[in-house]
């Protein structure tokens, strides 16, 4: 690779102002000074200093976040968004993101650059399954298993796939859907005469939100990790 392409690929400068730069001695690679910012390296192996910092190479980024309440789940809005609550390192990368949530709803969300990955994960054709917790108004009823089971009708031309319900107590339970349409769980209790409260997404997939990260609070993920998503 170029290590132009390598340095802009991070999001550390244009290749233009590289190039000014590399001419300047601004550009050291296993530390030798490079004025050629057209040089190939290999950007796994290579160490590579430009303007006096050390450039760490990496293909994509994965992100897990523990979305809060009052949040947009949104690159970009007039209201605060998922993107403010990153670190301004990470603002400057175009993040894409799998399986929004509403802007009073919490829980597991996931950003990355990688746009075809996050593309399959919410890609109802993969039937990746999610995981809520949900608090209801009122008492679960004995029939909402066989309804969930059966699908909900929420609209006419749309019925939802089967999906599951676990309950914990009277008001509250598990939800489990393979499919991520707009406001879906809460519609389909709004369908069975009852409101949610309370919604927080716990797990995509195989991968469940960290216990240790609280609303607002986010981690890096490794490649590996996302891929077990959709195995």
């Amino acid at each position: 690779m170029r290590v132009d392409k390598m340095i802009s690929s991070v999001k550390i400068d244009t290749r233009k102002n590289i190039k000014r730069n590399a001419k300047k001695g601004e550009l050291i690679i296993n530390g030798e000074i490079e004025k050629d910012s057209s040089k190939k390296i290999d950007p796994l192996k290579d160490e590579i200093i430009y303007m006096g910092e050390v450039v760490e190479y990496f293909k994509d980024l994965y992100i897990m976040m523990n979305k809060p309440k009052g949040v947009i789940s949104s690159t970009k809005d007039k209201e605060e968004t998922v993107i403010d609550l990153l670190d301004p390192f990470y603002q400057k990368f175009n993040f894409n993101i799998a399986g929004r949530l509403d802007k009073d709803s919490t829980g597991l969300l996931i950003l990355s650059t990688n746009g075809k990955l996050i593309h399959d994960i919410i890609s109802p054709n993969k039937d990746i399954e999610k995981k809520y917790y949900v608090k209801l108004k009122d008492p679960i009823k004995d029939d909402y298993k066989e309804k969930f089971e059966q699908g909900i009708e929420l609209s006419k031309d749309f019925v939802t796939k089967p999906s599951k319900i676990e309950k914990i107590d009277d008001k509250s339970c598990y939800v489990y859907i393979t499919e991520g349409k707009f406001h879906q769980v809460k519609r389909m209790f709004e369908k069975l005469d009852n409101e949610v409260i309370e919604l927080k997404r716990v797990r995509i997939g195989n991968l469940s939100l960290d216990p240790h990260l609280e609303e607002g609070e986010y981690k890096e993920l490794t490649e590996d990790e996302i891929m077990n998503i959709i195995k």
